[in-house]
């Protein structure tokens, strides 16, 4: 069912979501620039529970999005691809030490 929603899509809609994706794992990474200022907006939007939910949530969201807009898309998402699950991998594992 999946894969015949990913193949289904037009390359416009998957090339948004590759667009998206890239926004999400940017955000994440200048969240680690400055540490503080996003710890206060997560918990302040989310509560101090689910911190860890939102973060790790986030990243596997733009790794599925990077996946989707590299099968549907152009050749150049595997790039994309790369970055979100290069970002998925840091953030599970700065956040499980």
């Amino acid at each position: 069912m999946f894969w015949r929603t990913i193949y289904g899509m037009t390359r416009a809609l998957a090339n948004l979501l590759g667009t998206v994706a890239l926004l999400i794992d940017s955000l994440l990474w200048l969240s680690v620039l400055k540490a503080s200022g996003a710890d206060r907006f997560v918990n302040g939007v989310f509560g101090t529970r689910n911190e860890y939910k939102v973060v790790l949530g986030a990243a596997l969201v733009g790794s599925i999005f990077s996946l989707a807009a590299s099968i549907r898309g152009c050749r150049y998402w595997l790039l994309g691809l790369c970055f979100s699950v290069g970002t998925l991998g840091y953030f599970t594992y700065a956040l499980s030490r």
